[in-house]
């Protein structure tokens, strides 16, 4: 997540969903360099006995985030099960899933019931299909081809009116998990519509989130939150205007405002990360939990 202009630059120069069919030159080359040298580590690891079976190559998880990528995986599944009571039955919707990262924990948790997870990176959602699936049947895997400035720039559908691939009241969590804070007010307003459609009665929504409040806005408005949010347009901040889905921030009664439109209410109080009480890093996001009317 965002600190500085040097962060966001070091991301454009890693796209993840960036072909090297689509680019010439110095450029091709370089991408080209730096996806083999992420193999050459997975080859490191899996000769130091260090792979995991369900663990994606480098090249298919740097785009996640930072941190151990099964830590924080099996760290937001525990929330999940010791929190919003997630067991061996129900029915879990991953928005955004990536590469897997709460899908691989789940695998030991979900055994009767089903997953669900979709992600606008083909090659993520590739994998999971091809490495977790055929291992644990009821985990499925689909690609939507949504239009995102960072990750999918050349994508054909727009997340403000993008309909998940479920039907109605077919789940018992919706996860959005490091989604909202790539996603514009008409977007987000649409994911927790859509979040609410595909929840049972009594469902749970689970979502990260950089959650505003007076404290937190005055902290960003003095620089002494871990990541930049220096753009104020209301009800939400951008880090950056130039790429303003990079990362956003959100007013908390904004979003709440927004979850009761569409039958959401707070479960609880939201579990604050550290991001916006300090400017220590690595700094965490905030847990809100929203249940279906």
């Amino acid at each position: 997540m965002p600190g500085s202009k040097s962060e966001l630059k070091s991301l454009r120069a890693t796209k993840y969903t960036s072909s090297l069919r689509s680019v010439k030159g110095w450029e091709r080359l370089r991408r080209s360099g730096y996806h083999t040298g992420l193999q050459v580590m997975d080859l490191w690891d899996r000769a130091r006995g260090r792979e995991h079976p369900l663990l994606p190559p480098r090249r298919y998880r740097r785009f996640i985030g930072n941190g151990d990528f099964l830590k924080v995986g099996r760290e937001i599944t525990a929330y999940m099960r010791d929190e919003l009571g997630m067991g061996p039955g129900h029915d879990v919707l991953d928005a955004g899933c990536g590469a897997g990262r709460i899908a691989v924990p789940l695998t030991d948790m979900l055994t009767e019931g089903s997953y669900l997870g979709f992600d606008i990176v083909p090659h993520a959602i590739d994998w999971c299909a091809r490495t977790i699936t055929p291992r644990h049947p009821n985990f499925r895997f689909a690609h939507v081809d949504i239009r995102q400035e960072i990750y999918n720039p050349e994508g054909t559908l727009s997340s403000a009116d993008f309909r998940f691939p479920a039907d109605d009241a077919a789940f018992d969590i919706a996860a959005l998990i490091g989604l909202i804070s790539h996603l514009r007010p008409a977007e987000m307003e649409n994911y927790l519509a859509e979040s609410a459609r595909v929840l049972r009665p009594g469902g749970q929504c689970f979502a990260t989130a950089y959650l505003v409040d007076d404290a937190v806005a005055a902290n960003i408005a003095r620089g002494a939150t871990a990541f930049e949010f220096t753009h104020d347009h209301g009800d939400y901040y951008v880090h950056s205007e130039e790429e303003p889905t990079y990362a956003i921030a959100y007013r908390l009664d904004h979003i709440l405002s927004v979850a009761a439109r569409h039958g959401l209410r707070m479960r609880r109080d939201p579990r604050p990360g550290t991001w916006g009480v300090s400017a220590r890093r690595p700094a965490s996001m905030d847990l809100l939990v929203l249940e279906r009317a």
